[in-house]
């Protein structure tokens, strides 16, 4: 079918056309008479994703989108809805009820009724994040402004009561979980702690500052000091010969010829002669103390045997020792589980504290935004939209019913449906008006000169 033929059709069948095309636009006209009006209330809240929590100290950062997927999904569960009917009292508003026994065949109300009214309010609601910001819209429509508005913001006063109820909730139930475990890690502690203290009694130990009071290493790391400087001792003495002292007799004896020349030479009264009397004196008392050191000196012990000594206790307190590293062993490896225990009851001891302080909190990430407010202007029904839109409806409809009546009835209208009918050329049209040349005619007339000059211009090109 050529597009002359189509036209063709379009004008012969245009009461059709007219038709469709007035039906959809009256009911249209209608039905945005009858439709009821509907007002959305739009309630914003803005989340917190950067700020770290006060009690965890945990920011939001790459689950982002994971975050905010999960508050939209929120504030439109069934179960932020439920609290909203409830907070309206619609389960037991007689409107209501009588509402859902027309919907339900007379079943009487229960908790059945408040999942339905659940649903008409999800069914309204709508959630969803400005871009590119952090701010949520909570949006929920109604027949009057008033009702759009005050069910909007109870959704978001539960929404947030709800996240924070949750939060406690969940912090809760950690918390206890924390405080059995720390319980648990707590007896085990006591019972590792309580088998220590029993072998230690058993092999002598003493215990002192939640470990073991080794005695004997102690001792024989003083044997070990004490051998290292007995050997320095030795090797210094071997190194050295240290005469015994004895400088002040021999200055005395001089001092006794120089007194013997001064009375031959002075006389016993001269002054020089009296210096050299008390001299004398005090060289007599320093010779005193050199015959006591002499004697403590030559009755001084052996160095070799008070090295021999110390190295004889310290091989015997090695050999203790050495019996005893089974038995410190041992110790270690109590004292190495001891520490994982009491870490694994501190981490649970902290980690309930947090939780409680954290489900004892009233603190959120949410922050609601100023009213609720609804436009002057209903939201729906969308009159332009509406009528437009029957329009297009209207064309499409009535050009769908001109071409399924044609093809029912089709009819020779001109040469190109006789030439198109009979399979054959048409030679002659006979008795043709003077106004057969008709603007449809004309119209594909200038279409087929238009295609031709452009074919025959890029066939031109294409040879040059």
């Amino acid at each position: 079918m050529s597009l002359i033929q189509f036209l063709r059709i379009l004008a012969a069948r245009r009461g059709i056309l007219l038709a469709a095309l007035l039906s959809c636009f009256i009911v249209a006209l209608i039905m945005t008479q009858i439709l009821p009006k509907r007002y959305e209330a739009t309630a914003r809240v803005m989340l917190d994703t950067n700020t770290p929590d006060p009690v965890t100290g945990i920011a939001i950062g790459g689950g982002y989108r994971a975050f905010v997927k999960t508050q939209t999904e929120l504030i439109e569960d069934e179960q932020t809805a439920g609290r909203v009917v409830d907070k309206l009292g619609w389960v037991d508003n007689p409107d209501m009820i009588k509402a859902y026994a027309r919907k339900t065949n007379g079943q009487s109300p229960g908790p059945e009724m408040r999942r339905w009214l659940a649903q008409l309010i999800v069914d309204v609601t709508k959630a969803q994040v400005v871009e590119p910001s952090n701010i949520i819209e909570i949006k929920y429509s109604s027949i009057t402004p008033d009702s759009a508005k005050q069910i909007a913001t109870l959704i978001r006063e539960v929404y947030i009561d709800t996240t924070i109820e949750m939060r406690r909730s969940t912090a809760g139930r950690n918390a206890s979980w924390y405080t059995e475990q720390a319980e648990k890690a707590k007896q085990v502690l006591a019972v590792a702690e309580d088998e220590r203290a029993n072998f230690a009694k058993a092999n002598n130990l003493a215990l002192q500052g939640g470990g073991v009071l080794d005695v004997e290493s102690a001792k024989l790391a003083t044997l070990t000091s004490q051998s290292a400087s007995a050997s320095t001792a030795l090797q210094t003495s071997q190194a050295e010969a240290v005469a015994p002292p004895g400088g002040a007799t021999s200055q005395l004896a001089s001092l006794n010829q120089q007194i013997a020349q001064a009375g031959q030479q002075l006389g016993p009264n001269h002054p020089s002669y009296q210096i050299l009397l008390r001299q004398k004196t005090l060289l007599e008392a320093e010779v005193t103390k050199e015959k006591k050191a002499i004697d403590a000196y030559n009755k001084r012990p052996s160095t070799s045997a008070a090295v021999a000594q110390i190295d004889a206790a310290y091989d015997a307190q090695k050999a203790r020792v050495i019996s005893q590293s089974d038995t410190l062993a041992k110790v270690e490896q109590l004292n190495r589980e001891i520490l994982v225990k009491r870490d694994l009851y501190l981490g649970a001891t902290q980690n309930a504290a947090k939780f409680k302080l954290e489900a004892s909190t009233s603190e959120t990430t949410i922050t609601p935004l100023g009213e609720a407010t609804v436009p002057d202007a209903p939201s729906s029904p969308k009159v332009p939209l509406i009528i437009f839109g029957s329009i297009g409806f209207g064309l499409a409809l009535g050009i769908g019913l001109a071409l399924l009546v044609e093809l029912f009835g089709r009819r020779v209208r001109s040469d190109e449906d006789l030439e198109y009918a009979a399979k054959a050329p048409v030679f002659a049209v006979i008795g043709q008006p003077d106004n057969y040349d008709s603007w449809y005619r004309r119209l594909a007339r200038n279409i087929r000169e238009r295609l031709a000059e452009r074919r025959q211009k890029k066939m031109a090109e294409a040879m040059a």
